[in-house]
């Protein structure tokens, strides 16, 4: 492990979805940024899935409103700590090291409006950033900059790329894709109906939503795709959603009975509701009050409900 942090965000990558990754297997706004990063990051759930490629469907996305998940863990830490990463792996590096985020990257939390995780291996912030700064502060971790398209790119055979812009910051820690694009794709994972169907039951003002991949082999036939979202109420509450895209009406039965199974008196969520929609393919979904039993984000640790929507072996 050394002490630049180099190795360090690499073993962060490697652990930031190994629960989700193993359930799984593998992996309404508006993203009006251009290829100079030049235009205002957008908020939104939909808007951020406008920036992940169609072809990354398949891999488990997380999404974060990282100012709302900011005030949120300022009003209750106790009961929203396990938000204060916001999708930022070089935050859990700077903890790690006891050095600011801004002196070691250039950045910090407050600069980020949105973050997507892309798998393990790759992410995408946007906010409002000093690309200059970004650049000068990983030469001294040992990157070599360059430039692509509109911004920088920053490189460490060790490391990873990183490419930086005025609105976006994007990494990759793998050595075989690059850092998510500064511009929306021509096809991204919102032209799929099925991440348009469970984003629209997420909800667009969701601070934190997953969705786990849509037909991964891992994974129930019953279900094309499911995500877990979480909004903040008027009052000040939290609440969570389960959103179930089934194949047909009798898978949607045989899902429901899964969540219900779990609601039962006596059980972790027991009190929390299961609805089950119309049509060809019904949504199912399942909703909880969040409180200090169930913290919003723990079912990426505990992976109980995930693991309901496994494939039977």
């Amino acid at each position: 492990m050394k002490r630049n942090g180099r190795t360090v965000l690499r073993g962060i990558a490697a652990t930031a979805l190994i629960g989700v990754l193993g359930v799984t297997a593998t992996a309404c706004g508006d993203d009006s940024a251009d290829s100079s990063g030049g235009a205002a990051p957008q908020t939104g759930l939909t808007a951020a899935l406008r920036t992940a490629p169609a072809a990354d469907a398949g891999t488990t996305l997380s999404y974060w409103d990282v100012k709302a998940a900011r005030d949120l863990v300022a009003k209750d830490k106790e009961l929203y700590g396990g938000l204060d990463g916001y999708g930022i792996p070089e935050l859990a590096q700077s903890r790690h090291e006891s050095v600011p985020l801004r002196q070691s990257h250039g950045f910090d939390e407050k600069d980020v409006v949105t973050a997507l995780q892309i798998g393990s291996d790759r992410w995408r912030l946007a906010g409002r950033f000093d690309p200059d700064a970004m650049a000068g502060a990983l030469k001294k971790l040992g990157y070599t900059e360059g430039t692509t398209d509109g911004g920088k790119l920053l490189t460490s055979k060790e490391a990873g790329q990183v490419a930086v812009s005025p609105t976006v910051r994007s990494t990759s820690v793998s050595p075989d894709a690059p850092p998510p694009a500064f511009a929306a794709p021509g096809k991204s994972v919102a032209d799929d109906p099925a991440y348009q169907a469970v984003a629209r039951c997420v909800g667009d003002d969701a601070y934190l939503a997953t969705f786990f991949g849509k037909g991964n082999e891992s994974q129930t036939r019953d279900v094309t795709l499911y995500a877990i979202g979480a909004r903040a109420q008027a009052d000040g509450s939290s609440r969570e959603r389960l959103c179930a895209l089934t194949v047909d009406p009798a898978a949607a039965r045989r899902t429901a009975d899964r969540f219900n199974a779990v609601t039962v008196p006596g059980e972790r969520f027991a009190g929390a509701t299961v609805d089950t929609g119309d049509g060809d393919a019904p949504l199912v979904t399942m909703e909880w009050a969040n409180g200090p039993k169930l913290r919003p984000g723990d079912q990426l640790r505990t992976l109980q409900l995930p693991k309901l929507l496994q494939a039977e072996r």
